[in-house]
C-alpha cells in the first residue's frame, strides 16, 4: 500500500512553488534580491509583516529577513537543514528545533547565530557547534548527547540536560559564561570549570560524577541536586551570596559515615554563602551526629539565614535546631516549612569587647567572632501549630547558662 507523503509545512510549500508576480506592471518585485532584501531592511517591523501579502517573492523574502526560526515535530536530515538555514532563512540569528527526529550526526556552521535551543531531539548523537558569535546555548536530549563546542568562545548562557561530558575545561572553553546549568550530565572524566565571569552554577542530578574542580571566585549563586552528595574537595566561592541544596535520596540509603563526610565538606565549600536553602525528603539527611560536632570545625562562620524545606510529616524541630546551630554558630534566622506546619526561629548577636574566648568551644577558638553561646542576646520563636516553643525555649536558656549567659525573649510568632 502506497503511503500519502507527509504534508509540508506552510513555509515549505510556498519555497518550493514557483515565484509569481501578479502584477505585471511591478517592477519594482523584479529588481535584484540583495536591493529587495536591503529595501526590507530599512522598513518598521509592522511594515515588513505586510510584505507577506505582496507575491510569493516577497514572501520568500520576508522568510530569507527573519531572524528566528522554530521547527517542531519535523523530520530532517543533516542537508535538509544545512539547506534551509543557508538558502531560505540565512539571517536567522536564533533557532529552536522541539522533538525533529531525523538528525544523527549534525553540524551547525552559521557565523550570525546567536542563540541555539535543541529539545528532545532523540537521534542526535553528536553536535558540532562551529557558531564563533553563539551567547546562549540549550540543549535537553532523551539520550546521551556528546557536543563538541568548536569556536564558541561568546557564550553567555549555557544549559546542558542529558549530555555525555569527558575531560571538559570550561576555564579556556567560556572565557564570557555568566550561566551554566548542568542536569543529568555524564561526568565521567575530569571536569575544570574555571572562571571569573561565571555568576550562577547550577549541578542537578549528575550521573557517575568524577574529579570535578571548580574555581569561580565571582560565583553568586549555587545550586545543587542529587540524591548522593559528590565530593565536593576542589571547589573556591570567596563571593558566594545564595546556596540552594537539594537532597532527597531513597529511604534505604544508608546515611554513614562518607554521607556526612561530604555533607560537611560540602557545606565548608559554600562557607561565605549568607543564604542557604535545604530541600529534603528526611531530617536524616541533614541533621550532622554528635561524633562529628564534637570533632570538626563548624563549616560557616559568618552570619547566615537557612530556610529547610522538608516533605517529612514528622521532624523534630529541636535537634534539628541544634544541628543547625552546630552548622552555623553565628546563625540569624532558621526556618523549617514542612506539609503542615512551620516553624521559624531568630537570634540576636552582640559580641563582648572584653573577656577571652572560650578555648574550650571548637567554634571560638578557630574563629575571631564567637559562637551563639557566647554572643546572642535577644531570641524570637515562631510554630504555626504552637508547638515546640518551650521546648525550644529550655534549650537555649540551658545552653547559654552552660556558658554563665542568658538572653531575652524578644518576639514570640503563632
Amino acid at each position: 500500500m502506497r503511503r500519502n507523503p507527509v504534508r509540508k509545512c506552510s513555509w515549505e510549500r510556498f519555497l518550493d512553488s514557483k515565484h509569481g508576480i501578479l502584477d505585471p506592471n511591478d517592477t519594482i518585485s523584479r529588481m535584484p534580491e540583495t536591493v529587495l532584501h536591503q529595501i526590507i531592511s530599512f522598513l518598521p517591523y509592522s511594515d515588513k509583516q505586510h510584505v507577506l501579502f505582496l507575491s510569493r517573492k516577497w514572501r520568500r523574502l520576508h522568510a530569507q529577513n527573519q531572524n528566528r526560526l522554530s521547527l517542531t515535530g519535523r523530520r530532517l536530515s543533516e542537508l535538509e537543514l544545512s539547506k534551509i538555514m543557508t538558502d531560505d532563512f540565512h539571517s536567522v540569528e536564533f533557532l529552536t528545533l522541539t522533538r525533529c527526529s531525523g538528525i544523527k550526526n549534525l553540524k551547525l556552521t552559521n557565523f550570525k547565530l546567536i542563540g541555539v535551543k535543541l529539545n528532545y531531539c532523540g537521534s542526535l548523537k553528536t553536535l558540532d557547534l562551529n557558531t564563533p558569535f553563539l551567547e546562549n546555548f540549550h540543549f535537553r536530549g532523551i539520550r546521551p548527547c556528546r557536543i563538541n563546542f568548536g569556536i564558541c568562545k561568546n557564550l553567555v548562557v549555557l544549559k546542558l540536560v542529558g549530555v555525555a561530558m569527558y575531560n571538559m575545561d570550561y576555564s579556556i572553553t567560556f572565557p564570557l559564561l555568566l550561566v551554566l546549568r548542568l542536569s543529568s550530565c555524564d561526568m565521567s572524566g575530569c571536569i575544570n570549570i574555571s572562571s571569573n565571569s561565571l555568576k550562577s552554577l547550577h549541578l542537578l542530578r549528575l550521573k557517575n560524577p568524577g574529579d570535578i574542580t571548580i574555581n569561580a571566585p565571582n560565583l553568586k549563586s549555587f545550586e545543587y541536586h542529587g540524591n548522593t552528595i559528590i565530593p565536593f574537595l576542589n571547589m573556591h566561592f570567596p563571593n558566594l551570596n545564595k546556596a540552594m541544596i537539594a537532597l532527597k535520596p531513597s529511604r534505604y540509603k544508608k546515611r554513614n559515615e562518607e554521607w556526612f563526610n561530604r555533607l560537611i565538606n560540602m557545606l565548608k565549600c559554600l562557607k561565605n554563602a549568607k543564604y542557604l536553602t535545604i530541600h529534603t525528603n528526611s531530617d536524616k539527611n541533614i541533621i550532622v551526629p554528635k561524633k562529628f560536632r564534637e570533632t570538626l570545625v563548624p563549616p560557616f562562620g559568618g552570619n547566615l539565614d537557612i530556610v529547610i524545606k522538608t516533605s517529612s510529616r514528622s521532624s523534630n524541630v529541636v535537634d534539628l535546631s541544634d544541628s543547625m546551630l552546630w552548622t552555623s554558630p553565628r546563625l540569624s534566622s532558621l526556618y523549617v516549612e514542612s506539609i503542615n506546619w512551620a516553624f521559624v526561629l531568630q537570634l540576636m548577636h552582640r559580641d563582648l569587647l572584653s573577656g577571652t574566648h572560650d578555648k574550650s568551644c571548637s567554634f571560638c577558638s578557630s574563629y575571631t567572632s564567637r559562637c551563639w553561646r557566647h554572643s546572642v542576646t535577644h531570641y524570637s520563636l515562631g510554630h504555626s501549630m504552637g508547638l515546640y516553643i518551650n521546648e525550644m525555649g529550655s534549650y537555649l536558656m540551658e545552653n547559654l547558662e552552660k556558658v554563665g549567659r542568658s538572653a531575652m525573649l524578644w518576639e514570640l510568632f503563632e
